[in-house]
């Protein structure tokens, strides 16, 4: 590892296509008019095809697999569920809010971690970061406070839920930017806690066996909330169908799997600035290929978020 970490070359023209990859997330899943479950789970499931050839053929990933503990199984389950729920309330909140606000919301998703490790293993956060922090989630705020005082109801949602509550609650009724907010911020809070229980079963496995185990565990709980609400699985537009496979191939492969890859040759903290750069890049995109407008009051928070962000995730780098 050290070994491959000291390769003299430059890592930014992969990092430069890894984040314009991920950042046509977004513009794909708005594009796509099938259900938010519906979408995330064929994602999920069409990655995980494309990766069995290279998990399930090799026997020494499959022993790995096999050789997992208990509480790894159980960690790898439940990191599997998080993602599964990620997948469900990000994709949600960009039917009902901008791409600015959603993707500038995810970037709290290293503050949320920070803090887990803060309250349940004492890791101690210096007085950067704790200012740091704050100002992120001040920068949240203003976009929060923005989408409320600015953002219209258009449409009426419908998640297939038949009995009320908060879910309901959050993915029915008149579109609201404020609502898709706060599915952005649940579905980053999601993301966090899948990256603090994974983390163990990580160091064991290859990041393509274990990709290809949580994919397989998140698509497959989709697929059970999709069944449970009556959404429907089929039916969709031609495009849609080609919405769902640039999904699976476009950020999935070339993007998370290329920075799975450099994690070999520029430390971790790298690629997570690095992917600060995925709200920019699909800000832009939005704008350019959606006609989406950028409110001023977007960028302003999303200025302040972002600084936040960097702030707290610039430590001298490990890679010599």
């Amino acid at each position: 590892m050290n070994k491959g970490r000291s390769t003299v070359w430059f890592p930014g023209t992969p990092l430069l296509l890894g984040v314009v990859a991920v950042s046509f997330s977004s513009i794909f899943i708005k594009l796509c008019q099938a259900p938010a479950v519906a979408i995330g789970m064929y994602r999920l499931l069409l990655t995980v095809i494309l990766l069995s050839p290279f998990t399930l053929a090799s026997p020494k990933q499959r022993q790995a697999l096999k050789s997992l503990n208990l509480r790894d199984r159980i960690a790898l389950l439940a990191s599997g569920l998080l993602l599964g729920f990620h997948f469900l309330f990000w994709i949600a909140s960009l039917k009902q809010t901008s791409v600015a606000s959603s993707m500038i919301i995810t970037t709290l998703q290293p503050g949320f971690v920070g803090l887990a490790a803060y309250f349940l293993f004492g890791e101690r956060l210096s007085k950067r970061q704790t200012a740091s922090l704050i100002s992120a989630a001040v920068g949240t705020a203003v976009i929060a406070f923005g989408d409320h005082a600015f953002g219209a109801s258009t449409f009426h949602t419908h998640s297939g839920m038949t009995h009320p509550g908060l879910l309901a609650a959050l993915f029915e009724g008149p579109t609201s930017a404020l609502r898709g907010d706060a599915l952005s911020l649940i579905g980053t809070i999601a993301m966090s806690g899948y990256m603090l229980v994974g983390g163990r079963v990580r160091a064991r496995l290859d990041s393509t066996s274990y990709n290809w185990a949580v994919f397989l565990t998140a698509g497959l709980m989709l697929l059970i909330w999709a069944v449970a609400t009556h959404t429907p699985l089929s039916g969709y537009r031609h495009q849609d169908w080609l919405w769902l496979a640039l999904l699976a191939l476009v950020p999935t492969l070339f993007g998370h799997a290329l920075f799975n890859w450099l994690l070999r040759y520029v430390n971790a903290t790298t690629i997570s600035v690095t992917i600060l750069g995925e709200p920019i890049g699909a800000i832009l995109l939005s704008a350019w290929l959606l006609h989406a407008s950028i409110e001023f009051y977007q960028i302003v928070g999303g200025l302040i978020t972002l600084g936040g962000i960097w702030l707290y995730l610039r430590r001298p780098s490990v890679v010599r």
